[in-house]
């Protein structure tokens, strides 16, 4: 990617070397901004000069070195820096690579080494925006989608909720990997047997669909669900044998319509109490009152008022009260 027309900002704290760089960078086609001699310059100068990158030297006089200057101008602002060093102790070396920069040059700098390094840092800053740029859309996207969308590792832990997934498990976008996905949801069939899609995509290492399932969280929320699981490679270069997998997994709610049709065949009832028999998330078999258990299965809405032939047969069930003879209203 060609230097000409990038905006760049010197900080070096000796003015021959600032004035030396500022000539080359001019030759090569780059417009310099400003040219400062502290890290807490550089700071107010780039909110206003609006750079594209930062030629930044290690060594500055004042309270705040290069890297540390280098380190805020990135998270704040979102721009590139190459650093410019006389020094190239392991220490020196391990702090500028821990700071994640575009460039390193050593002094003294010649015009090649400036060149390539520049062209790198500007082409791995464009990329890097076009990357961010991509992700939000992709984030808006799944924002506006209706179905629970979760982005797992290869051990199944969770990297990525959209709203969707965050407001069935109750799990909070700033602590995803916190939990497994087993931790929060339990997939059965219609006959209540134990399934496993995310484990089964990651053996099989091929994309997995279900329908009908019934997902149920920590909880007890259920939802019936057809359920997609995606393997994605760690990178284009994997291997298609690679254990280097993330997992896409989707969660489509089917209509009302497949929850009315999709009651088992049968179901079981406890023969004491008569309440209706089911797992839990963990698998253990726990009991539900039948109104809880068919508004999760089918969606209905009990009441608790009585139809009229009950009220009718209710009252007639019950013994008239004698009515009071006049005599006895105030008898002790």
């Amino acid at each position: 990617m060609s230097s000409n027309n990038r905006r760049v900002m010197i900080v070096e704290d000796e003015i021959l070397i600032a004035e030396a760089l500022r000539l080359r960078l001019e030759r090569m086609g780059c417009e310099v901004v400003g040219a400062v001699a502290s890290g807490e310059e550089a700071l107010n100068l780039v909110a206003n000069a609006a750079p594209d990158l930062v030629l930044m030297d290690i060594r500055l006089a004042g309270p705040m070195d290069g890297i540390t200057a280098g380190e805020h101008i990135h998270s704040r602002f979102g721009l590139p820096v190459v650093y410019l060093t006389a020094n190239s102790d392991p220490e020196t070396i391990e702090r500028v690579i821990s700071s994640q920069p575009y460039g390193y040059i050593s002094k003294p700098i010649d015009d090649a080494t400036l060149r390539s390094t520049l062209s790198i840092a500007f082409q791995k800053s464009e990329l890097e925006r076009t990357y961010r740029r991509r992700e939000r859309h992709y984030l808006s996207t799944l924002a506006r989608l209706e179905s629970a969308v979760f982005v797992l590792d290869a051990a199944g832990r969770l990297c990525f909720l959209n709203p969707a997934a965050m407001a069935l498990t109750g799990v909070e976008a700033g602590n995803p990997d916190n939990f497994s996905i087993d931790e929060v949801l339990a997939f059965v069939n219609e006959d209540s047997g134990r399934l496993d899609p995310v484990g089964q995509c990651l053996t099989l290492q091929q994309e997995v669909t279900l329908d009908h399932v019934w997902c149920q969280t920590r909880s007890g929320k259920r939802a019936h669900v057809q359920v997609d699981v995606i393997p994605i490679p760690e990178g284009p270069a994997a291997d298609a044998g690679s254990d280097a997998l993330d997992v896409v997994l989707l969660l489509h709610a089917l209509p009302l319509a497949s929850l009315q049709t999709g009651l088992p065949e049968f179901i079981r009832v406890c023969a004491y109490c008569r309440d209706i028999m089911e797992h839990d998330a963990s698998g253990k078999t726990v009991t539900v009152r039948f109104e809880t258990y068919f508004r999760r299965m089918c969606n209905y809405q009990f009441t608790h008022g009585i139809c009229p032939d009950c009220r009718s047969a209710l009252a007639a069930s019950k013994p008239s009260r004698p009515a009071s003879s006049p005599g006895t209203a105030g008898e002790a």
